[in-house]
């Protein structure tokens, strides 16, 4: 009962520490989203998105091989994917606009500062999700027991912890119902 007890309040403290993550990302974007309003940064993402433009016109070359249509379709489900958003326009042309290159900008530098964030905190609360995995899955994950070095195991716990609380709950979840199963074996005769 003991070793349940531990687990949860490790999962608890390692969701919570996720959310924390999260706010700070927010908190950070605020404070960009006002320092970007005070410096009217509007003219390097406005530039950035001209260099962008020539770098995959004179790269891609996709109206050469492409119609309009089918490669403007394909630029929104990458914009879908990479922004979240399904945006308004649903024109054959593709647009790039100085707004999205920030976004999406800002949003793969959130990503990597909360993943640093989370490897930190698991460094520094030696937080081991990979080797509770293991626990709960058993004989399912034999990758698993190949991860010895224990700061590749933290890593990957600080990586999981730095994408936020999604990722963290999916875990979560599988590591219950694995563990759950695994009782269930047990228990039959």
């Amino acid at each position: 009962m003991d070793t349940l007890l531990e687990i949860t309040v490790l999962f608890a403290m390692v969701l919570t520490l996720s959310l924390v993550i999260e706010r700070f990302l927010e908190v950070l974007r605020a404070l960009y989203d006002w320092l970007d309003g005070q410096l009217n940064l509007y003219d390097l993402w406005t530039r950035q998105t001209h260099r962008l433009k020539d770098r995959l016109e004179k790269r891609m070359r996709i109206f050469e091989y492409v119609d309009a249509k089918t490669a403007a379709s394909t630029l929104q489900r990458f914009r879908k994917m990479l922004l979240n958003e399904g945006g308004e326009y649903s024109g054959l042309v593709p647009v790039l606009s100085g707004n999205l290159v920030r976004a999406a900008t800002f949003k793969l530098a959130c990503k990597l500062v909360g993943i640093g964030i989370g490897i930190g905190l698991a460094f520094w609360m030696h937080i081991d999700l990979v080797n509770i995995w293991k626990e709960a899955s058993g004989a399912y994950a034999k990758w698993v027991t190949n991860l010895t070095p224990p700061w590749l195991r933290i890593t990957l716990s600080g990586v999981v912890l730095g994408l936020g609380s999604g990722p963290v709950h999916k875990i979560i979840t599988t590591l219950e119902r694995k563990r759950e199963e695994k009782e269930k074996k047990g228990k039959q005769p």
